[in-house]
């Protein structure tokens, strides 16, 4: 039925892959959505990321892909989450764990940001913009609100710590988490990684937190160490590579991942050989169901770019993108998609992803469909009395999938759209780890 969607942009999750943060209204320590709205004169600014409420489901489906890994990419993000859970309990202050954890890492980027304003090519660090030109850097400075990026580090950690066996178990907030032994270990070997340089990194960072006004101009050598990216430890590697194969299903992931490219992946018969040669069953199974899912994704987002291109110059009748080639054809494609995962999940599949299937099957008529997904991007189209408008944040900005554990500062390369991101991200922590090409 062809209703009326009534534009909701406190329902939007924002990108600031342009913009740096600092948008997002709330900040939460869980592993929740972050949502918030945005003045007009940023949105032009802005690319808008798209789940078309999906984010559950695609929870769920990160987790059948790589089980414990949450948002997991590099060693240091997991060595920053131990060391700020670790500190927690050392200084005197009222500030969470989640808060000192972010702040160690914005405290790292900062670093690295000032020696190369750029630092185009590190993936590592956020902040990039916001701590462009910053002769110094305070506690104060990066916990109050807006002054780092509203989707840090250590949000994607939460889950991957104790997935990792780094915490004892699951929670849903960040500074309820619990280090185990392994945690503990890692925030410690994080700590004296520079140990003969020049400076004490846990005293000089317990000071920091603890007087949070104290403006910091030059940092010792041994802080740097402890808290650089691209400086984590051979230790430290060797201490989440064993975290990482702690799953036979993990490592089964790593020895084919080693055979196998993203970019092969992202074929058909790339896929078709990597998922005979994965050894559990049912695990290969809910992979299938996971690429299955990163298909269905992929045309979502495209149906969606013709609306999109459709309305640059003006509204458009329902029926009226019904009729247009280049809808109809994108809108062909994800039926296509939906019915495959429909006829083939593996069983407990998350039903968020059943309803969307359902929705735009090929079965269904087009105009609905049109309407349906137009309706599941709020900002982006506004969908009243059949006719399809630009949303209040539409930028024209070509849009841009959204994961749960997306960083704010990375736009996900279209060659690799079809592969589940849990994948992408295990290679590339491995490859931090020194276990890759």
């Amino acid at each position: 039925m062809i209703g009326s969607q009534p534009v909701a942009p406190e329902m939007a999750r924002w990108s600031t892959s342009d913009t740096d943060g600092g948008i997002d209204k709330q900040h939460e320590e869980g592993i929740g959505e972050m949502w918030g709205a945005a003045e007009p004169r940023d949105f032009a600014q802005m690319r808008l990321r798209l789940d078309f409420g999906l984010r559950r489901a695609i929870m769920g489906f990160n987790e059948w892909a790589v089980p414990g890994l949450g948002g997991a990419s590099f060693v240091r993000q997991l060595s920053w989450a131990c060391m700020g859970l670790r500190l927690a309990q050392e200084v005197d202050t009222p500030a969470t764990p989640a808060r000192i954890a972010e702040a160690l890492e914005a405290f790292a980027s900062w670093i690295v940001v000032r020696h190369d304003p750029q630092a185009k090519s590190e993936r590592r660090v956020q902040g990039k913009r916001k701590f462009a030109g910053r002769t110094s850097l305070s506690f104060n400075d990066v916990v109050k609100g807006g002054a780092y990026v509203t989707v840090p580090f250590r949000r994607s950690a939460t889950r991957a710590l104790p997935g990792l066996n780094l915490c004892v178990r699951e929670e849903a907030r960040f500074s309820a988490l619990e280090l185990t032994p392994a945690g503990i270990e890692l925030a410690e070997l994080a700590f004296a990684s520079g140990r003969e340089l020049d400076g004490d990194a846990r005293r000089w960072l317990k000071a920091w937190i603890e007087e949070g006004d104290k403006d910091t101009k030059k940092v010792q050598p041994a802080i740097k160490a402890a808290l650089n990216p691209s400086l984590a430890s051979d230790a430290e590697k060797r201490l989440v590579l064993a975290r990482v194969r702690g799953d036979v299903r993990r490592a089964d992931l790593e020895r084919l991942l080693s055979s196998h490219t993203d970019a092969t992946l992202a074929t058909k018969s790339g896929r078709d050989s990597f998922l005979a040669k994965v050894q559990d069953a049912d695990h290969a199974a809910r992979l299938a169901t996971c690429f299955a899912f990163e298909d269905v994704r992929a045309s979502a987002l495209q149906a969606a770019q013709a609306m999109s291109n459709a309305i640059r110059s003006s509204a458009q009748e329902v029926h009226s993108l019904a009729e247009r080639q280049d809808v109809a054809e994108a809108f062909a494609a994800l039926g296509r998609d939906c019915d495959v995962l429909r006829a083939g999940a593996a069983q407990g599949a998350p039903v968020d992803a059943a309803g969307f299937c359902a929705e735009q099957s090929g079965s269904r008529g087009l105009e609905e469909r049109v309407a349906s997904l137009a309706g599941r991007a709020p900002v982006v189209f506004s969908v009243i009395d059949g006719r399809v408008d630009q949303g209040v944040a539409y930028t024209g900005k070509p849009l841009v999938a959204d994961d749960a554990y997306d960083l704010q500062e990375s736009d996900m390369q279209e060659d690799t759209y079809g592969v589940p991101r849990p994948l992408l991200r295990l290679r590339r922590l491995l490859v931090d780890a020194g276990e890759q090409p």
